[in-house]
């Protein structure tokens, strides 16, 4: 018995170990920067000479994102091991007959797609899920102007521009009890700051087709503390902050940033964190 757990950890530790180290993209964000959208059956699967790379051509089904609408489509794609020699833990592969949801783009000027590290996938058996489908077929009504963005990837990683340190040089120096919070900061997209919010009291509202955040709010389900309501005055002079921006498209969007704020009650110094 203790041989067999033995054994499953191995091959648990191992798979861990492997894993492609990737993130998959929101799908309405893939769906956004995609030249293609489709749903489509590979007809045929054609390997070059020296067996490195293989072309794949779908016909296309239905088509999701407007534009044209190319009843087949043509795909070079990185051979598999066997014929490669080399083997990474991202290796996917295509196979004829296979039906596929391709979220298809440019990389270096030529239209590709992904079976790993994507939402491109295989549909034969398992269908799009309903959330999907949801979003796909209301895709191309998609602002990303409207959204709120965090820790996405695809954008440009922001800070203040306002000096933060010479704001907290004012602050005021008292006996506070806990004196450290996390506070949400929103900031519109022209890097103005909105609003700010206790992270523990944070509320998101969600979109329900892009499952993407249109607004926050403080839940004030605990009163604000005293330290709190001195770090939120405090921080609420951090007025300008970096414009973020989608790095695909170069659109302005509104985004929001955390920052620890604490007091250390022997120097009697404010301090942050970003």
């Amino acid at each position: 018995m203790k041989k067999r757990i033995l054994t499953i950890l191995s091959i648990l530790i191992s798979t861990l170990t492997f894993a492609c180290d990737c993130v998959v993209y929101n799908p309405i964000l893939e769906f956004y920067s995609s030249e293609y959208v489709f749903e489509g059956e590979i007809i045929s699967k054609i390997y070059a000479k020296d067996s490195l790379t293989y072309k794949v051509t779908f016909d296309i089904s239905k088509h999701y994102k407007n534009g044209d609408f190319p009843k087949t489509l043509e795909f070079d794609v990185t051979a598999e091991e066997e014929y490669t020699g080399q083997w990474t833990s991202c290796d996917w592969s295509a196979k004829k007959n296979q039906k596929w949801l391709v979220y298809a783009y440019k990389y270096k000027g030529n239209l590709t797609f992904s079976g790993m590290c994507s939402n491109s996938k295989i549909i034969n058996n398992r269908p799009i899920g309903l959330r999907e489908q949801k979003m796909l077929d209301n895709g191309n009504s998609f602002k990303i102007e409207n959204y709120i963005f965090e820790y996405e990837s695809e954008f440009n990683y922001c800070i203040n521009v306002t000096d933060i340190n010479s704001i907290l040089e004012n602050g005021k120096i008292k006996e506070y009890k806990k004196p450290i919070t996390l506070l949400n900061i929103l900031i519109d997209s022209n890097g103005n700051l909105i609003s700010i919010t206790r992270q523990r009291e944070l509320i998101r509202k969600k979109d329900s087709i892009f499952n993407l955040t249109t607004g926050i709010e403080d839940a004030n389900r605990k009163p604000i503390t005293e330290f709190e309501k001195d770090a939120i005055e405090l921080i609420s002079q951090v007025k300008k902050w970096e414009v973020k921006k989608y790095k695909k498209t170069g659109i302005n969007v509104p985004y929001l940033r955390h920052i620890w704020v604490s007091y250390d009650l022997k120097t009697n110094k404010w301090s942050y964190e970003l």
